[in-house]
């Protein structure tokens, strides 16, 4: 029997509850009421508990456990946990009495991971054996075959991409502005479970530029051949001339390839043999003139032996490029030193360019072009203030002004020889040189910005494109011909033709950059092996070292990566009040005379 308090309390609810249900009539007066208790949160509804005994022991397998960020292997494991619990722990890959056929097609496609440059070794695969007296492997050994073959899987799809150096910057070389193109775990094994063929679809994880595919081929030949390609080397002899005869021209033509016609004399130098000595000459950048002497001769047998391992860390390096390079884009190989404007997959044109010498290294990245500056203005960067200008000027060194250099702080002028710049920090003064016919970085500058302060443009030192290698700025890229660089970005960008162009350089204003609208990337690589448009392998050589880290890399002898230093850190200014000796320039002047054209 209820009590009267109990009956008052039930009265009045139903009081208030009438009330607050009138007051929400159209036309009924309102009525304060007290403020309503907050909602029940809806109950959570754990995940259905399997049932089936494989399920339990994948479970109890994938229990939650903390991942550190740099351990990719507890990562992937985490995402399997949530993976394999919106499917109530079904497996993938067995059933009661072992292995399914999906698991047949992943192992053994792992079997020819050394098909696509990885190491077959690197991904566990599983042994079931039933339990003693029993016909089926116990539901704990299933499990754990489950869950090493989805690891497995994860594991390759990750070196796949790149994965096998997370951070070619900081595990390599700072110059190497890289990252593996990772794929998201859970991705990767909700659709290898999806997929009808689970090894057709591991060979897709692959990049699917065609360079690398064209790499794996020679890879590929290279492994099958019996023995190693034979290297074709001149030795010391005279000057091969063309229409003379000479045994060492039978050498030539096969360095060359080019054929022999039926019933020629292999000794006599033809034609055809100069048309092709010409073509490398110019290729290389020594005179073309068809004579093969000491220095075409040393060229010509400035070959490598090839292997398999030059052409798998190349083929690295095409997993850590972005997938999409663009449909229009600027590309420059450092040890070929040279660049290139693809449009739609072709190459629309080609130019030779310098790159940064060995200790100033021109990086590898990708951006996006921004703008064009016409007419540019050079600003001198704090490394090149600090370690080969500051030390002139602190010795009292008077050719400053005299090569265009200028100072300025907050905008204004300053009088260089106004300052003792022994006791001076000369980083918080800008120096630049402005625009003209002196200017290093010539009539046109190529802006994509980045972190590492580098970019494309002109330069007055023409002379220095004929070298064959061409290492000589301070990490820019300078071009040949910039001006037909121009005119092919500007024309697809803006419509501009050559004569627009020739107009805003003689008559636009100075330092006058023209932004670009249209998307274009702009990929610094660095490969040392590729496959020309004949289908010809072509080889360059490791000039920063970049190919010899990937490689010892990729062999686990990470202590011998010699990293050098990180051309990112902050510029550090001379210690002390005087200087003290170390710069290899006797003069500002040596030092711009030296750099010629540009950074």
């Amino acid at each position: 029997m209820l009590g009267w308090r109990q009956v008052a309390l039930g009265m009045a609810s139903s009081l208030i509850f009438v009330a607050a249900a009138e007051a929400q009539q159209p036309g009924a007066p309102r009525i304060a009421t007290a403020e309503p208790l907050p909602a029940t949160a809806p109950a959570i509804t754990p995940a259905p508990a399997p049932q089936d005994p494989i399920g339990i022991a994948l479970q109890q397998k994938l229990a939650p456990a903390k991942a550190r960020a740099d351990d990719q292997d507890a990562q992937d494991r985490a995402a399997l946990a949530g993976f394999y619990a919106t499917r109530v722990y079904a497996p993938i890959w067995v059933f009661k009495t072992g292995l399914n056929d999906k698991a047949a097609d992943v192992i053994t496609e792992f079997g020819k991971a050394a098909d696509w440059g990885l190491e077959p070794a690197d991904f566990a695969i599983p042994s079931l054996a039933p339990v003693p007296g029993a016909s089926e492997p116990s539901p704990e050994a299933l499990a754990e075959a489950e869950l090493t073959l989805s690891l497995s899987v994860l594991r390759y799809a990750r070196y796949a991409r790149g994965g096998r150096i997370m951070d070619p910057a900081t595990q390599l070389s700072s110059y190497l502005d890289r990252k593996p193109q990772l794929l998201e775990p859970k991705d990767v094994i909700e659709k290898i479970a999806a997929a009808d063929a689970a090894d057709a679809h591991l060979r897709g994880l692959h990049p699917k530029h065609p360079e690398f595919e064209k790499l794996r081929q020679k890879m590929l030949e290279l492994r099958q051949a019996k023995a190693a390609p034979e290297v074709i080397k001149l030795p010391p002899g005279r000057v091969l001339s063309p229409g003379k005869s000479d045994p060492q021209v039978a050498l030539l033509r096969q360095r060359l390839k080019v054929a022999l016609p039926v019933g020629a004399d292999p000794n006599f130098y033809d034609e055809p043999l100069k048309a092709a000595v010409i073509a490398y000459q110019t290729e290389v950048g020594t005179r073309p003139d068809g004579y093969v002497g000491n220095a075409t001769r040393a060229l010509l047998n400035d070959v490598e032996e090839l292997s398999p391992q030059k052409l798998i860390a190349n083929m690295e390096e095409w997993r850590w490029m972005p997938e999409d390079l663009g449909d229009l884009y600027v590309t420059v190989n450092i040890p070929e030193f040279t660049l290139r404007i693809v449009k739609g997959g072709a190459v629309v044109h080609t130019e030779r360019v310098i790159t940064g010498l060995p200790d100033k290294q021109t990086p590898v990245f990708s951006e996006t072009m921004k703008s064009v500056a016409f007419q540019p203005r050079w600003n001198v960067p704090n490394s090149i203030k600090v370690n080969e200008l500051w030390p002139s000027l602190a010795r009292g060194g008077t050719y400053f002004r005299r090569q265009g250099l200028r100072v300025s702080k907050n905008g204004r002028d300053i009088d260089p020889d106004s300052i003792d710049w022994a006791y001076t920090d000369i980083r918080n003064y800008d120096v630049y040189q402005p625009p003209g016919a002196g200017n290093v970085l010539g009539e046109l500058k190529f802006n994509f910005p980045n972190k590492h302060a580098v970019y494309m443009h002109d330069t007055n030192a023409k002379g220095l494109f004929e070298e064959t290698s061409r290492t000589f700025s301070h990490g820019c890229m300078r071009v040949r011909n910039p001006r037909r660089m121009a005119e092919v970005l500007l024309s697809e960008d803006k419509g501009w033709d050559e004569a627009r162009i020739a107009d805003v350089i003689a008559n636009g204003p100075p330092n006058n950059e023209v932004q670009i609208d249209r998307k274009i990337g702009v990929h610094i690589t660095y490969f040392t092996a590729w496959v020309d448009d004949k289908g010809e392998l072509q080889t360059a050589r490791d000039v920063y070292g970049h190919e010899q880290r990937i490689q010892l890399a990729l062999a686990g002898r990470w202590t011998q990566i010699a990293k050098g230093p990180n051309h990112l850190a902050p510029v550090r200014a001379p210690e002390g009040v005087t200087y003290a000796g170390g710069n290899p320039f006797k003069s500002v002047g040596d030092f711009i005379s030296s750099a010629l054209g540009g950074f």
